[in-house]
């Protein structure tokens, strides 16, 4: 339950901050928001494999789940890089791609594509993976597309997050009443509700005040730490994904799957409705 909640959906949030008037708190949301979802799913993961039905759990298991966790991370970002670097290098020497936007958007979902089935076939995380290809190709492979390509790439791939977003998030409010004859556990429900509410404000507000106890000077506000730590309460696309994964031998899987459906819809509708108004409420003064 932990590795699956402890990912969250920024998206909303990121949308209501404008990158010229608050590039810090833009920056924060963002990378934050990246940095958790990878933490999230490689942790998803390497935990996944320790919940079968003739799975032993000894005083080792922490330590194998940490090495787990370790070697995915590490080696799904190795693939990312190995690949965007690629990509980069391809742009970069092939200047003939440059001519034809079409052919360049193209390259750029090739490269993308097999460092996800290469991460996946290694056994490692394909989402961390294309992510990681994705941020190298941004940072490198971008300044060597042609004028067209840029806007063309921009485009194609804007149109496609946002499809895919809609179409989740779509498929979400469908499925939600196919588990109508799961077991529900209001109790856990709401267990893990103050659970995400603490572990969220103490991990943020809570950290960054005791680093600044112990003489770090972090230059964040309250408002902005405030702000951050109730985007990051919303739970979305991520943890419904990872929820699916689980198999039908693990004990108690119904319960899991309805409470963390429950968690995903009622924060992305209640919490996500209301990011703009504390949005405005915290930074009025300032815009």
């Amino acid at each position: 339950m932990c590795s699956l909640l402890c990912s969250t959906d920024v998206i909303a949030a990121i949308s209501m901050v404008s990158y010229d008037e608050q590039p810090t708190l833009f920056s924060l949301l963002f990378g934050e928001g990246i940095v958790n979802d990878a933490v999230a799913i490689i942790l998803f993961n390497s935990v996944l494999k320790y919940t079968g039905e003739n799975t032993t759990v000894s005083w080792t298991t922490p330590f194998a789940i940490f090495w787990d966790f370790l070697l995915l991370g590490v080696c799904s970002i190795l693939i990312g890089l190995v690949y965007g670097l690629i990509a980069s290098a391809f742009f970069k020497s092939i200047r003939s791609l440059t001519r034809d936007a079409c052919m360049e958007c193209m390259t750029i979902f090739c490269f993308g594509y097999l460092a996800y089935c290469t991460s996946e076939l290694c056994s490692f995380s394909g989402i961390i993976a294309l992510l990681t290809s994705g941020v190298v190709m941004a940072h490198y492979a971008w300044y060597s597309l042609s004028p067209q390509g840029k806007h063309g790439s921009y485009l194609v791939f804007s149109t496609l997050g946002y499809a895919m977003t809609g179409f989740i998030f779509s498929y979400l409010g469908i499925t939600f009443f196919a588990y109508e004859d799961y077991w529900w556990s209001w109790e856990l429900i709401l267990v893990e509700v103050f659970i995400i509410f603490i572990g969220r404000y103490g991990g943020t507000m809570g950290l960054v005040y005791l680093l600044e106890c112990c003489g770090y000077k972090s230059g964040i506000s309250f408002k902005q730490l405030f702000f951050i730590g109730y985007a990051g309460l919303i739970r979305g696309a991520i943890a419904f994904g990872l929820v699916l994964r689980i198999n039908h031998t693990v004990t108690n899987r119904s319960v899991i799957v309805t409470t963390c459906l429950c968690l995903v819809v009622g924060t992305t509708i209640i919490l996500g409705a209301t990011v703009g108004m504390v949005q405005k409420c915290l930074f009025k003064a300032d815009q």
